[in-house]
């Protein structure tokens, strides 16, 4: 499995980006998209197939290193909270 991100300005590019990876390339795997803490949006890909540099090259966002995020966040109670209770 190949992973590689990469970081767009809007969410138009980042969804155009992925439905284009997804339907002209038939990547297969995991697209990973989200909303980044800089007002950008990030795109990681989980490839199961190689990936050629010439169609990461022609990529319009910025690439940057994948970062898996599956799942969600649980918030858990401390010690601490249970006392005040």
């Amino acid at each position: 499995m190949q992973s590689v991100g990469f970081e767009f300005e809007t969410e138009e590019q980042m969804l155009k980006t992925a439905a284009k990876l997804w339907k002209k390339h038939g990547i297969s795997g995991e697209l990973e998209m989200a909303a980044a803490a800089n007002n950008k949006f990030r795109l990681n890909i989980h490839s199961e197939k190689p990936l050629r540099d010439s169609m990461l090259n022609q990529i319009p966002g910025k690439r940057t290193q994948a970062k898996a995020a599956f799942g969600a966040t649980v918030l858990t109670e401390s010690d601490d909270d249970d006392a005040d209770n």
